[in-house]
């Protein structure tokens, strides 16, 4: 992939992206990248622009079709000039040649010095290394990719196949093969372009005389399943187009991105062709290590069929090292850092499954599933109840009521009291009570008051501080910090430097319960739950959090300790108590969750906020750096 194209698609994966970032994605400077964009919009012309605002790049895209013809314009657009791609082509060159390959052929083949292909076999040598594979002979006779054939084959289709195998009339021919009898097996259009190139792999290498010459046990039970019964009638159609014998190897080789696909959408058919079983107890083990690491609950969600399918092939992707394109998860790690958190969870179950380890990639389509189990549940929570208590009259309600419909999920129960229509008794029963005057009502509801009706946006301010009181779901923008929304001077905590994790958070239960700001034995849940699964997300950021039983609304405190940026040790921590009875405490861990991780993954922002003495100062500190944006 040129540099442009890499550029193009690091800017579609994110809304915005660090010029900084852009540039140790690419290995260039910040000045290098500059360029490559400058030339890149003379390219784009009108049908897309990017843009710079605050050292961050984005990319917005006005014509669609005339943009995806520039994409694909600089995707097929091959420059020597890129170290990756000399690399990749030196790859490809050694997989198909024939005989032994000298440096000098090398270098005349991409314009380049010998110095140059020297200094490039260092980095071939290393990508090959990575699958037991090695560069054999001298620079002036010859040289040769040394290892096992499937190794070799499993390398160049995950890494260089674009320049080994250029679009030719025998891709097209096997192409067409492959998508005849995908289509008759009732497989999408979408897992035709990945077994055409196992297809195409395999024909060449027939072709040339290079059989797979060993097969590890771990494939020995592939034959038997239902997916070699495809890769055969497959590999029966390649054989008769191409006149060449596809022996059982070959045939096990092109079950394997059949059996380590992504689970197709037809659940009979997805499971027919997996060949795996016992994933329902795998999923229960999985759901059950978020709900005691990360106190979320996930079991009733309505997509855990199609995540047991997902696990399903996943497992045959981890025992027969299979791949999968991660291109579209990316960025999932950044973009929704509380469903890589569970991730990370799941896959160590998973590891402890199968005895192997979890791709980064695997990680990565997790993390998707579990957002969307957090969205479903996002969407299949209680309605917002929300009292107006007209004070100054009923049209100034009236407006407010108008008012918050707008900021507000469309679910919302809105409705409009009376001063004396509103009892405790009344109140007591919603999840907001908005005062629209300066009259004092008795709740232990949570209260907003309104005095400019028509200030919309002071209205919207005062909901995103109250976003871990009541559910609001995804009504309200939520473009502030819920840390700093929810805590006041005495929920804040400027602690002595050097003092240690477990010391803070008994220094702040401690405190908590002595000055009735939580009830007594909080501090002794938190360190029942410390004892069963590890706060502590990592060196710098604490996230202890319990349960509370005699309190209505959440309770959130923060403490810095101030250290030196070389120094290792915690730096903030959260300390959370939400409502055992109530039905947004899960929502509430969640959003908290996530500005915490999103802090977590920001060590420039850490090291001055652990600088912070005053809750002031950190309130307008998180205000200032957001890091919920996306």
């Amino acid at each position: 992939m040129s540099r442009q194209a890499r550029i193009l698609a690091v800017l579609e994966a994110a809304r915005f992206v660090p010029a900084d970032d852009l540039a140790g994605e690419l290995g260039v400077s910040r000045r290098t990248v500059a360029s490559e964009i400058a030339t890149l919009q003379d390219l784009l012309g009108t049908s897309a622009s990017i843009t710079m605002d605050d050292s961050r790049y984005r990319l917005m895209i006005a014509d669609p079709q005339r943009y995806r013809a520039v994409r694909s314009s600089v995707d097929e657009d091959l420059s020597f000039n890129n170290p990756d791609v000399r690399c990749s082509y030196i790859v490809a060159r050694l997989f198909r040649a024939f005989l032994p390959v000298r440096t000098d052929e090398l270098a005349a083949a991409m314009a380049v010095g010998r110095t140059t292909v020297v200094t490039d076999l260092v980095r071939v040598r290393e990508l090959l290394a990575d699958d037991d594979l090695t560069v054999e002979g001298k620079p002036n006779v010859g040289l040769t990719i040394s290892g096992p054939e499937l190794q070799q084959r499993l390398h160049v289709l995950r890494h260089h196949f674009p320049l080994a195998y250029p679009a030719d009339d025998v891709q097209r021919r096997v192409e067409e093969i492959v998508r005849e009898r995908a289509t008759a097996a009732g497989l999408e259009p979408v897992y035709i372009p990945e077994l055409t190139r196992w297809s195409t792999v395999c024909i060449d290498r027939t072709k040339v005389a290079r059989p797979i010459d060993y097969l590890p046990n771990r494939y020995a039970g592939l034959a038997a399943t239902p997916a070699h019964e495809l890769a055969s009638d497959l590999a029966d159609r390649l054989a008769r187009e191409f006149n060449v014998s596809l022996d059982a190897d070959e045939r096990i080789f092109l079950t394997l991105p059949i059996a380590g696909m992504r689970a197709p959408s037809d659940a009979e058919l997805a499971t027919r062709l997996s060949g795996s079983t016992g994933t329902d107890a795998l999923v229960g083990d999985v759901l059950g290590a978020v709900r005691a690491e990360m106190d979320i609950d996930l079991t009733a969600t309505a997509f855990l069929s199609e995540f047991a399918r997902h696990l399903a092939y996943m497992l045959n992707r981890m025992r027969y090292r299979i791949w999968l394109d991660d291109t579209d998860v990316a960025d999932v790690r950044a973009e929704f850092p509380v469903a890589y958190r569970m991730a990370t969870v799941a896959g160590r179950v998973i590891e402890s499954h199968v005895g192997l380890p979890i791709e980064e990639a695997e990680l990565g389509f997790l993390a998707t599933y579990f957002q969307v189990f957090l969205e479903a549940r996002d969407r299949a929570a209680s309605f917002l109840h929300v009292v107006v208590v007209a004070s100054t009259g009923r049209v100034s309600a009236e407006l407010v009521r108008l008012q918050l419909a707008k900021l507000l999920p469309g679910s919302t129960q809105l409705d409009v009291l009376s001063h004396a229509e509103a009892t405790p008794e009344l109140l007591a029963q919603a999840d907001l009570v908005v005062v629209a005057g300066d009259a004092d009502v008795q709740t232990s509801t949570p209260v907003l008051e309104v005095t400019r009706v028509l200030d919309r946006g002071a209205l919207e301010r005062q909901l995103e501080r109250l976003q871990l009181r009541i559910p609001l779901g995804s009504g309200v923008g939520r473009g502030s910090s819920v840390l700093a929304g929810a805590i006041d001077e005495r929920h804040f905590f400027a602690l002595p430097a050097g003092t240690e994790y477990d010391d803070a958070v008994d220094y702040m239960t401690g405190h908590l319960e002595a000055r009735g700001l939580v009830e007594r034995g909080f501090g002794d849940r938190i360190r029942e739950r410390e004892a069963r699964a590890q706060t502590q997300l990592d060196p710098w950021v604490g996230f202890p959090h319990a349960s509370i039983t005699q309190q209505r609304g959440v309770m959130l405190a923060v403490a810095v300790i101030p250290r030196e940026p070389a120094d290792d040790g915690v730096r903030l921590i959260v300390l959370l108590g939400v409502p055992a009875a109530s039905t947004h405490s899960e929502d509430v861990l969640v959003q908290v969750y996530d500005e915490v991780l999103r802090l977590g993954a920001r060590r420039d922002l850490l090291d001055q906020l652990c600088q912070l003495t005053t809750f002031e100062q950190f309130y307008y500190f998180l205000e200032k750096n957001p890091t919920t944006e996306r």
